[in-house]
């Protein structure tokens, strides 16, 4: 999945790393014109970071509108 794949390379050091909630979105609002209704996969994200400490956050996944390429990702604080 390359969702997984993209929020994994923001993860830094982790121990242990699994996504445990999965929503689709088409951004019919998108302000950037260079793409129209661009996909947003939403991912609830768990995992051990570097201290050991369990973590449960929110993370984004904005591809084109073929979905074979990633506009941008983020991982919510």
């Amino acid at each position: 999945m390359m969702a997984k794949s993209e929020i994994r390379e923001k993860l830094k050091n982790i121990e242990f790393f699994d996504i445990t909630g999965f929503s689709e979105d088409t951004l019919h609002d998108w302000k950037d014109t260079t793409f129209k209704n661009p996909i947003r996969y939403n991912l609830n994200v768990k995992y051990k970071d570097s201290t050991g400490a369990l973590q449960n956050k929110e993370a984004y996944v904005v591809f084109t509108p073929d979905g074979k390429s990633v506009i941008s990702s983020e991982i919510k604080k």
